[in-house]
């Protein structure tokens, strides 16, 4: 009968309650669906249709003085049946009833006007700007408040949209910037192919065969740090005029019809006739795709979230986003144009070579990577307020610089190196544990590993192999370097295999490991000091392995009666159960199985990842303390081995090359995103964090080396931890008679015996070490090692002589290191007896079982 499978009914459960917490269609059912999808396509063609119906000027909303006044509405337009006041546009979140604050209208054209001209200067004598702007940027925002005042309450959403069912229309509204400043990054995808050329050029000046206007496209993640401080992206399509450098994006909603009422929010008349003429073909082009796949493409093209079947079905209100985007003039330096030769038409060809190069390398010369600069206005008109990027000239350069990032082409390459440095170090990490592995394949040096220490390492990989095989799936670019991370996890993974199948035995070592040795007192007092190097026989047999129950026959030879009372489960003396063919003896519990640990593995490590991608909306301080907590305990992985050191009393289980080489590894590629400025995931610097990780491991690195070197108790109460065998014992002359001196050693240091004793050559008595007054305290005997058969020279406490300093303190610790005593009392040099119990744990002369290292 196969085991049953807990963990893989817990993991079942897990996912099968995430999918259904994040699935969309928890609104209308199957058969709702194509006829919702009906309806909202038949509002988004008439307002396709107001959009192909007015003219520039149509939307001039007069609610403040300021404004100019509203032109004369078009009899001849007949937009619906509906009466709308003049200035207003028969769109929903354009409608006077609707009561959005366009009241700062005016201040929103002023400010994109304002800031475009900061940036590049006057339309007519504008400097070049980059034409293709699809990158990654980044920066800080300060808010304005609007002249007006708005919140949920100010609008009834039943009026605006009847038959829209809307949740939590009655809380506070999601994407709403409260705090003073936060950060923004914007994520632009710019279509080159889908341009358009004006009909009728109208009083700008272009040819007839240049491109004007392009659709765009762009993801805005705002964090609002000293608000809600929450971190909220929402999806915005518009236009993008390449001469100009300028773009206009605006997100879209059952509440809002930002895209098809776009045009009418410009702040030129050629911007209006160039964006109109775009969206005309392009939105038509989508709604007729959409309208033959009703039932098979619910989605809506044009949502502002990133999940558009869920705000299809059961949409939530949220602030709307109109922004205008100036992208600024590269820098000269990376352009290569001779200062006398600085004009715009070389300027703009110098620019063109440039992005051509970017898209297609041909191996063109490049001073520096070229970076992208923009400035950004954001204006919510439901929510009523302004979000302005921070920069010149109403701050410092010191303050900030606007939007700060790189094209995509060299943003793709950023991502690509670092995956594939990425995957180098995880094949040099599989390398040092190839070589690791070699040295821990047997179960004397197995037992020394850390379960957890393992554990660790196991799970980094593991995750690293989801991440990277999820990422792979949904990318384009970077497919390619994120398959080498995926192979080069998984091998890692493979080569573990080897390893982690003694999971399970390293997990089964018991808690008794340590030897027990307190055994009789020694009859001096002044060898209590000593009491932990004498194993008696009783000891070294205090955990035997237990005897075969006995077989009892009765003395009667009645056979059957006696299978009776085994049965009945008590034998006719009161004894215990015999052990029987029928009543054989019960197998001792079983330790977890590798399907169990594994299966903990997975399920702890989908729950990391889980957690890691929900931590990306949390507040900035409190996402920077989470990752900061599991960058640290990542890098605590030598912390359980130090305590597997302490308890097993094992000085070294890892060469230092693996050591060294995995720390190292395993923090190159978190010192990346904590120490360079210009990462690719804009993670800020924080040299402060790194510093103390950095301090982190390598002050575990120094415990693990004072642990070889000084012995992995050294310092601490002997009461902390079960006592162990000490293979480095303080050898006395007055233990004679207690049985504390190896074999070899007793005869040569017995009274009346001087004339078998073998001096070193350097000292005429025999002795050396000196205590108060300079008296000789210890004695150098000489004994051949039996494994080797060299000469081992072994320091040993005159009677009746304190510790000296010399063997007891930290030079003695270095002197107790050349020998290694055995509880059977024979004496080796520590490198034959360590060679020798990482293959067999038997003394080499009388083969009794020794404890481990």
């Amino acid at each position: 009968m196969p085991p049953p499978q807990d963990n893989a009914r817990v993991v079942f459960l897990i996912i099968l309650l995430f999918w259904v917490a994040t699935s969309p269609d928890n609104g209308p059912g199957f058969v709702a669906a194509p006829s919702l999808t009906r309806a909202r396509l038949a509002r988004q063609r008439h307002a396709h249709g107001v959009l192909n119906s007015t003219d520039w000027g149509a939307f001039a909303p007069h609610l403040h003085l300021d404004d100019p006044p509203p032109p004369p509405p078009d009899p001849e337009n007949e937009n619906s049946n509906i009466t709308i006041p003049a200035g207003y546009l028969n769109l929903t979140g354009f409608r006077k009833e609707d009561g959005l604050a366009w009241d700062d209208l005016g201040r929103f054209k002023s400010r994109c006007e304002d800031w475009s001209r900061n940036a590049v200067g006057d339309p007519e004598s504008q400097s070049p700007v980059w034409q293709n702007v699809s990158g990654v940027v980044k920066g800080h925002w300060v808010r304005r408040n609007a002249s007006v005042y708005r919140e949920h309450g100010s609008y009834n959403l039943t009026a605006m949209t009847p038959g829209i069912d809307w949740v939590g229309r009655q809380a506070d509204w999601i994407r709403n910037a409260t705090g003073s400043e936060g950060t923004m990054m914007l994520r632009i995808e710019d279509e080159e192919d889908a341009g358009t050329e004006p009909e009728k050029p109208r009083h700008t000046g272009l040819l007839p065969d240049e491109v004007v206007a392009r659709e765009v496209s762009a993801t805005v993640t705002i964090d609002d740090d000293e608000g809600t401080g929450a971190s909220f992206d929402m999806r915005l399509h518009g236009v993008h005029w390449p001469r100009q450098g300028a773009l206009l994006l605006t997100t879209t909603s059952e509440k809002f019809a930002g895209i098809f009422g776009l045009p009418h929010l410009t702040t030129r008349e050629d911007f209006y006739e160039s964006s109109k003429s775009l969206l005309n073909r392009t939105l038509d082009e989508v709604l007729q795709r959409k309208e033959k796949r009703t039932f098979a493409d619910p989605t809506n093209p044009w949502a502002a979230s990133i999940d558009s079947p869920g705000e299809g079905w059961t949409p939530a209100p949220h602030c709307e986003y109109v922004v205008y985007i100036q992208i600024h003039p590269p820098d000269k330096d990376i352009l290569l144009v001779e200062p006398t030769l600085a004009d715009p038409e070389n300027v703009a060809k110098a620019i063109a070579d440039l992005e051509y190069e970017l898209r297609f390398p041909r191996g063109a010369p490049q001073q520096r990577h070229p970076k992208l600069q923009m400035s950004a206005v954001v204006y919510s008109p439901d929510c009523a307020f302004f979000i302005e990027t921070r920069g010149p000239p109403e701050f410092t350069p010191a303050e900030g610089l606007h939007l700060i990032g790189w094209k995509q082409e060299f943003w793709l390459h950023s991502v690509s190196t670092w995956l594939l440095g990425f995957a180098l170090v995880i094949f040099c990490q599989v390398q040092l544990l190839k070589m690791q592995i070699k040295e821990t394949s047997t179960p004397s040096t197995l037992g020394r590993v850390s379960f957890y220490t393992a554990s660790i390492m196991l799970l980094a990989d593991g995750i690293t192999f989801l991440g990277s095989s999820a990422w792979s799936l949904s990318a384009s670019t970077t497919m390619l370097p994120s398959l080498v991370v995926t192979v080069a996890s998984f091998l890692a993974m493979i080569v573990k295999e080897r390893g982690s199948a003694h999971l399970p035995q390293i997990h089964r070592d018991p808690p008794e490991t340590p030897v027990n040795t307190s055994t009789t007192t020694p009859p001096n007092a002044n060898t209590a000091a000593v009491s932990n190097t004498i194993l008696s026989t009783a000891a070294r047999r205090a955990n035997p392995r237990p005897p075969s129950p006995p077989i009892i026959i009765p003395s009667d030879q009645d056979i059957d009666a006696e299978i009776e009372e085994v049965t009945n489960g008590t034998t006719a003396a009161g004894l215990p159960t015999p052990a029987t063919a029928a009543n054989p003896t019960p197998a001792p519990p079983a330790g977890p199985t590798v399907s169990t640990i594994f299966g903990r593995f997975i399920l702890i490590g989908i729950s990391i990842l889980f957690l890691s991608l929900a931590a990306i909306t949390w507040r900035p301080h409190i996402r920077t303390t989470y990752f900061n907590l599991l960058a640290f305990t990542y890098l605590s992985l030598w912390v359980p081995q130090i305590y597997r050191n302490i308890y097993r009393n094992c000085r070294r289980a890892f060469s230092w090359r693996f050591v060294v080489g995995q720390s190292v590894l395993r923090l190159l590629p978190i010192s990346y995103f904590y120490t360079a400025q210009d990462n690719f995931a804009f993670a800020e610097p924080d040299w402060t964090a790194f510093t103390v990780l950095a301090g982190w491991l390598w002050i575990q690195i120094w415990v693990l080396v004072a642990q070889n070197v000084l012995g992995p108790r050294f310092g601490l109460p002997k009461n902390w931890m079960p006592e162990a065998w000490e293979y480095h014992p303080i050898l006395r002359e007055d233990n004679v008679e207690s049985g504390g001196l190896p074999i070899g050693l007793v005869s040569v240091s017995a009274p009346g015996s001087p004339s078998l004793e073998r001096r070193k050559s350097n000292s005429g008595d025999g002795s050396s070490g000196s205590g108060a007054g300079g008296k000789h305290t210890t004695k150098i005997h000489v004994i051949d090692c039996a494994i080797c058969r060299e000469v081992l020279e072994v320091p040993v406490v005159k009677a009746g002589e304190a510790d000296p300093a010399a063997v007891g303190g930290v030079a003695g610790v270095f002197a107790r290191r050349v020998y290694m005593v055995t509880p059977c009392r024979h004496i080796f040099h520590s490198e034959c007896l360590e060679g020798w119990m990482r293959f067999r744990l038997q003394c080499p002369i009388c083969r009794e079982e020794l404890p481990p290292l």
